[in-house]
């Protein structure tokens, strides 16, 4: 449905009532003028599309009149009717900006005809300002997308802005929390003074209800003058930046006086600007709340790592001399007391794991796990890990059965990263298993790869637990009624370290209880 505002002037009462009537048929909004100078009054209070204009008119010709009414809209269309045409009349016309030239009679049909193809010119002129506006759009997207391009967001919205309306002045400025204008960009200006001026005051009661864009001209700029500093200012446009209503600022621009007013393709072009612009400031100020708290994060992390690394290095050598001699000790012990030693030595053992742990955690978060694949054996691997874990498996009275299938071959590993993850599958599967449970331990071949098993006779592991054993710092317990030591690592380094080496490991769990846990490596 039309929705264009016409303005018909002609002295003919006849000739302005049948267009009026011809064009509201088309619901088209008709003003009509007897004269060239009530045209030019109803111009200046209603935005007024399309000028329909007798050439010879009294008090002011129908040329005048259109050349007035475009200091005020350059972009106002035109279509010159006259009975009296002429060649130069008619070149004059197009000149000024006239779309068509109607002769004197025409009919209704001739009318709409010139009315349909002069807006439908404008309409395309007004679909390829848009499309033209998303090549800038795009420029400012990329800027707004960077972290450490996010600073230049406002100067370079600024430049958008300044360029493709060709203002002589602009300026960006944002609202702070106290409602005051705070400068962050400005073109063709003092900035230095703007700034001071700006810092006296704030925004006023008629700039924090605006939400749709202003349009002035050097009779009504005193207003607006603030957001632009000193000087005499001719036309000028002040988009406000909305974002989920939210008022964040202007973009303002304006030209000198006695320049021409801006176009509604320049209006159309600043109105998308100024709200993909609020649009990308707000995104930029999220994402420098992102890019800080990412910051801070990392510096934590670096703070974790430094501690683990102290904490590590300063434990190993007091716990290294304690189960050194608890171990002497409980050799040459007997009795209660060989027995309370061996609790001393469990109790040392499960805190070296811990620590262990720590350690490759941070290995693996900082890249610090060195990896040297080579021909290893599993079997052996699996027996220095058995020898390693008896005082445990001994504490608690636990059977270990070992099958090594025949010819096993070599896996490609690497041989300390296999053992580690060995050690806290095994270690878990002590932990698990009740005192007096079997523990089950096989190594096999299955077609290009090296299958190790380790299977516990504990409870199990519920089904939709399977895969979540492996996440960092989850035990299947609640961490307030759990009966088992640990901190809920193991599982998740063995995991990590696999994958470092091109292993994998998953988790089976048979209904009537305990679980079995696989790692299966390349063959060498």
């Amino acid at each position: 449905m039309p929705s264009e505002r016409i303005v018909v002037a002609d002295d003919v009462t006849e000739i302005r009532e049948l267009c009026q009537r011809a064009l509201e048929a088309q619901d088209y909004r008709v003003f009509t003028a007897q004269n060239g100078e009530e045209a030019v009054a109803i111009a200046s209070e209603h935005p007024v599309d399309l000028l329909i204009t007798d050439l010879r008119m009294p008090r002011l010709t129908g040329l005048d009149a259109y050349r007035r009414m475009r200091e005020h809209r350059p972009d106002l269309l035109a279509i010159v009717m006259t009975g009296y045409g002429t060649m130069d009349s008619a070149i004059e016309a197009l000149k000024l900006g006239a779309y068509e030239f109607l002769l004197k009679p025409f009919s209704p049909r001739d009318l709409i005809s010139a009315v349909e193809r002069t807006l439908s010119r404008r309409r395309l002129e007004l679909q390829n300002a848009r499309l033209k506006a998303f090549i800038p759009l795009f420029d400012l997207s990329q800027v707004a997308s960077s972290a450490k391009a996010a600073s230049a967001l406002p100067q370079r919205t600024l430049e958008i802005a300044h360029q493709e309306t060709a203002a002589t002045k602009a300026t960006l400025v944002r609202l702070d929390g106290q409602q005051r204008l705070v400068l962050h960009a400005s073109i063709g200006c003092d900035g230095g003074d703007l700034a001071s001026c700006l810092g006296h005051g704030s925004a006023t009661p008629a700039m924090l209800a605006t939400r749709e864009p202003v349009v002035f001209d050097r009779t009504t700029a005193d207003e607006w003058s603030p957001l632009l500093g000193d000087g005499a200012l001719g036309p000028g446009i002040v988009q406000p930046l909305v974002h989920r209503d939210q008022l964040l600022g202007y973009i303002s621009v304006a030209r000198q006086p006695g320049d021409p007013a801006f176009t509604r393709d320049e209006a159309e072009f600043l109105s998308v600007l100024g709200s993909q612009a609020a649009v990308a400031l707000e995104n930029s100020a999220l994402l420098r709340q992102l890019q800080d708290a990412y910051d801070r994060l990392a510096e934590m992390d670096h703070l974790k790592s430094e501690f683990i690394s102290i904490a590590a290095h300063e434990l190993r050598t007091p716990l290294a001399v304690i189960l050194a001699y608890a171990a002497l000790l409980e050799e040459e012990a007997t009795g209660s007391v060989q027995e309370h030693l061996g609790q001393v030595v469990m109790a040392a053992m499960q805190l070296k794991s811990i620590i262990d742990e720590m350690v490759s955690l941070r290995r693996i978060d900082t890249g610090e796990q060195q990896i040297e694949l080579t021909s290893v054996s599993i079997p052996a691997i699996v027996q220095g890990v058995l020898q390693e874990q008896q005082p445990l498996i001994h504490q608690k009275n636990q059977q270990v059965a070992l099958e090594i299938a025949p010819d096993t071959p070599a896996a490609c590993a690497d041989d300390q990263v296999v053992s580690l993850i060995l050690s806290n599958l095994i270690s878990n599967a002590i932990k698990f298993t009740p005192a007096g449970g079997a523990i089950g331990i096989s190594v096999s071949c299955n077609g290009e790869t090296v299958v190790s098993c380790i299977r516990d006779s504990g409870v199990g592991i519920p089904p939709d637990q399977l895969e979540r054993v492996f996440e960092r710092f989850y035990q299947v317990e609640p961490s307030l009624r759990r009966r088992h030591g640990g901190i809920g690592l193991g599982l998740s380094i063995a995991r990590e370290m696999a994958d470092l080496i091109d292993g994998r490991i998953w988790a089976e769990s048979p209904p009537d209880g305990g679980a079995a846990f696989y790692l299966s490596l390349p063959r060498a």
